[in-house]
């Protein structure tokens, strides 16, 4: 008797289990909903240039990104400080860049990482045009205490990554660059993935329930595969995998395909 009970349990269990299963890859929505094709008639005008958000606040739990771009007067911001960290990926300098009183000049393609309660800004370098990416760890509401910085004690260099200088990066060869650890920023990953080859897919690593991810083209073409739907993105688009949800990218052109994956857990 037993055995027969048990028996009725599970068949009748299976199409629950299958169905949940089933929930848990879908994702609500078109997939371009999920997607932020650039377009620069539809910017928002300041005073110094303009900005754009691809990922906007409140979009994702814990995470804006964000282009600015300047070319009028030299910078959108004098230096301030708040609890939110932040980053920039250079998209076109170069740039003159503070933090905590030291500054450095950064070119395109550089990135920088500037902890909570750092005092930080970002000028231009004469009268040429800059753009810049702004990956901030923020929420609706301000958060009440800072985010933890792995080193108490960090200099201006543990926080750049000069990427236009790397000899590995300048071969034009498949790299992959975690720009920012995140065991050096409680959380908060940057990766800078070239890839060359057209039967790889990304992320390589396995999935994770509590990391959400936005990926932006810097160039080349590729296609983005997200509970069953897939989409092409080109350069200057962005898409956003939530938490709970995974994803895969594949280079679809034939040159090589460049983009940042910004994550918070």
């Amino acid at each position: 008797m037993k055995t027969t009970i048990y028996f009725l349990i599970y068949i009748f269990t299976i199409p629950f289990i299958s169905f949940a299963q089933n929930k848990q890859c879908a994702i609500s929505g078109d997939i371009e909903s999920y997607i932020d094709r650039f377009d620069e008639n539809k910017v928002d005008k300041n005073k110094n240039g303009w900005a754009h958000y691809y990922i906007p606040r409140g979009m994702a739990d814990t995470l804006t990104v964000k282009m600015s771009c300047v070319y009028e007067g030299t910078q959108t911001h004098s230096p301030h400080t708040h609890h939110e960290d932040e980053a920039f990926y250079i998209i076109k300098g170069p740039v003159n860049f503070h933090i905590n009183g030291e500054e450095r000049i950064l070119d395109t393609g550089d990135f920088v990482y500037t902890p909570s309660g750092s005092f930080h800004n970002i000028q231009r370098v004469g009268n040429d045009t800059i753009k810049y990416l702004v990956l901030k760890r923020e929420t609706i509401q301000s958060v009440s205490k800072p985010y933890k910085v792995g080193k108490s004690d960090y200099t201006f260099e543990d926080c750049c990554y000069y990427i236009s200088k790397d000899p590995e990066w300048i071969k034009g060869t498949a790299s992959h660059i975690i720009a920012l650890d995140k065991t050096f920023a409680d959380g908060f990953e940057i990766i800078l993935e070239r890839a060359i080859d057209k039967t790889e897919n990304f992320p390589a690593n396995d999935f994770e329930k509590d990391k959400q991810t936005a990926v932006y083209i810097i160039s080349g073409d590729a296609e983005v595969s997200f509970g069953g739907q897939h989409a092409i993105l080109n350069t200057d688009n962005t898409f956003y995998c939530p938490k709970g949800e995974s994803y895969l990218l594949k280079k679809t052109s034939d040159e090589p395909l460049i983009f940042v994956a910004i994550s918070t857990y």
